[in-house]
């Protein structure tokens, strides 16, 4: 057991264990409050609790520490009492995502940030624009702001403002993140009024094709083009959370050729072994 000071029902947070992915927990049946957020914050920054030691550090014969989870029951709880007074906390662990590659708080925070609502779009926004920041923070950060827009979508214009803003400076931007942020513009219906600057940013060759496809892909998201006029430099991308392969692309095209022609000769020569057998 790792000491703590947390009183109840926070310390209950410590003992509950692995979360279950399925759906989160009802914190608020647990008697939580606005009265509890203070301490709840103090635990969602409590690095040494969660990050000293994890069960990936564990021998087999160890049992799994439940208070490394804490953290995570800490902020989902944080979501559900949409404490605003939360958000800088909330920000500040998202460097985790590329400190510790942190998939916990990588996926959650897409849900945290809208769950407390409108109050996280102007830190989130300013977030997203500092490349002082890790790539991935700076994703999640984008995400959280294109799922903002589905949970309250009078906040479309806001939000996309705040994702234009970090795409205008693509030059310094990690190509993967210029993916996502015009990936997210498409998302939330917001990136034909923005097609001249994601047509720039892709002729800039700073942005990663294998996210959501290059600037002909978009153009068929958004109906503006019914089909290719030329093969993409990447015949593989992203396609939701999957990767999918282009197959009309020439390279995909050449090893589908060369398969066909390697199935068709072994049936000849199959063919062939039969006749011989027949004489």
């Amino acid at each position: 057991m790792i000491e703590h000071t947390y009183t109840e029902p926070v310390s209950k947070l410590l003992i509950l264990g692995s979360p279950d992915n399925r759906g989160w927990r009802d914190y608020l049946k647990m008697g939580f409050t606005r009265e509890h957020i203070p301490e709840l914050i103090r635990l969602v920054e409590d690095k040494k609790l969660r990050w000293m030691e994890s069960p990936s550090d564990l021998s087999e014969e160890d049992d799994e520490i439940t208070e490394w989870y804490g953290q995570i029951h800490a902020w989902r709880t944080l979501a559900q009492l949409k404490a605003e007074e939360a958000i800088p906390a909330l920000l500040s662990i998202l460097q985790e995502i590329d400190d510790y590659m942190d998939d916990w708080y990588g996926e959650d925070s897409f849900k945290v940030f809208p769950m407390i609502g409108p109050a996280a779009i102007h830190l989130l926004a300013e977030y997203l624009s500092d490349t002082k920041h890790g790539t991935w923070a700076r994703v999640a950060a984008s995400a959280s702001l294109e799922k903002m827009v589905k949970e309250h979508p009078e906040t479309k214009e806001e939000c996309a403002a705040a994702i234009v803003a970090a795409l205008q400076i693509y030059k310094d931007n990690d190509e993967s993140l210029n993916g996502s942020l015009i990936s997210d513009l498409v998302q939330m219906g917001a990136a034909r009024e923005h097609l001249d600057l994601i047509e720039e940013a892709f002729k800039s060759g700073n942005v990663d094709e294998s996210v959501d496809g290059d600037f002909e892909d978009t153009q068929i998201k958004l109906g503006l083009r019914e089909k290719r006029s030329k093969p993409r430099l990447n015949p593989f991308f992203f396609k939701g959370d999957r990767i999918v392969v282009d197959k009309s692309h020439p390279i995909i095209q050449k090893e589908i050729k060369k398969i066909q022609k390697e199935k068709n000769k072994h049936k000849q020569e199959k063919k062939s072994r039969k006749r011989n057998r027949k004489k």
